[in-house]
């Protein structure tokens, strides 16, 4: 392990994406990915953006409007990691945080 990273992006409307951009002598592990959202919506772990590693839905009726969840997703060395949130009405936010390899 070669230590930790964070990614936070807040977001309105058109939901949030947090990313740790690609570095070619790192991979990635995502340990998390946290959040709030005002509206029922789809939390993606995504490398690259099109590649969906991870998936759940939110149901704020149910879930109520945080989220905390730890998958443990690993990426390959040189790719980007995106944790993102769909859209909300009002406000949203989405953090992913792991180690890095």
């Amino acid at each position: 392990m070669n230590g930790y990273f964070s990614a936070t992006a807040a977001g309105t409307d058109a939901g949030a994406t947090a990313t740790r951009s690609a570095d070619a002598t790192q991979a990635y592990v995502v340990c998390n990915i946290s959040g709030h959202t005002d509206l029922d919506g789809v939390v993606t772990i995504e490398s690259p953006a099109a590649t969906i590693l991870w998936e759940t839905k939110i149901d704020v009726s149910v879930d109520g409007t945080s989220f905390d969840f730890n998958p443990k997703i690993s990426t390959d060395r040189n790719v980007a990691v995106l944790g993102k949130i769909a859209g909300s009405t009002a406000d949203c936010q989405v953090t992913i945080s792991g180690e890095v390899i």
